[in-house]
């Protein structure tokens, strides 16, 4: 008994110093490489901050074309337009909406196949600070031979500092961290035997 207390008490506490780590470790928002991309896609969620920020880079310039990865079916083009802040031209010929994903692994799949059907390797993905490094696990391990560039979203879940701004913002994070953990080890398993 004393031997599985103490197994579990160094497991809790392995898991407690991963997270701490894994806060610290958070991209800062907005940061990305100054590298030419094909293309921006963007994971849906956020309250739509995680929307407005890739319409903003995309329509200043960055890649061809947008996808935004797991649209509401309920939710139309003209209501997403509303975060436009571009020409309406090339919202219309340029802004792909995937209405499929219901995960990060859904997203993943969603841009794999966006970006094989447009011969895209290099691409910028939008998400929020705390959910990008599983979904960058999720979508690098999807998509082995493509380049994906990180820019992030503040969720608000960290202050200033980089750290937990409530203890809310800590039990989101701990969760996120969780799942983060399971993507890693998900990661190593090859696609085709998942």
């Amino acid at each position: 008994m004393r031997r599985l207390i103490a197994f579990l008490t160094g497991l809790a506490l392995l898991w407690a110093g991963g997270l701490a780590l894994f806060i610290a470790a958070l991209p800062q928002p907005g940061a990305t490489a100054a590298s030419p991309v094909e293309g921006v896609a963007v994971y849906t969620g956020g309250g739509g901050a995680r929307i407005s920020s890739a319409m903003a880079i995309f329509a200043d310039g960055a890649g061809e074309r947008l996808l935004i990865s797991g649209v509401h079916p309920d939710t139309s083009a003209a209501r997403l337009s509303e975060f436009w802040v571009g020409p309406k031209e090339q919202f219309d010929c340029c802004v792909d909406l995937g209405r499929d994903a219901l995960s990060t692994e859904g997203n993943a799949g969603e841009l794999s196949a966006w970006a094989a059907s447009h011969q895209y390797s290099n691409i910028i993905l939008v998400t929020s600070d705390y959910h990008m490094p599983r979904a960058l696990t999720v979508t690098r391990a999807r998509m082995p031979d493509a380049t994906i560039i990180p820019f992030a979203v503040a969720s608000g879940y960290l202050d200033d500092q980089g750290r937990p701004a409530s203890s809310q913002a800590v039990l989101k994070l701990a969760g996120e961290y969780t799942k983060f953990l399971l993507a890693r080890v998900k990661a190593l398993i090859p696609v085709g035997n998942r």
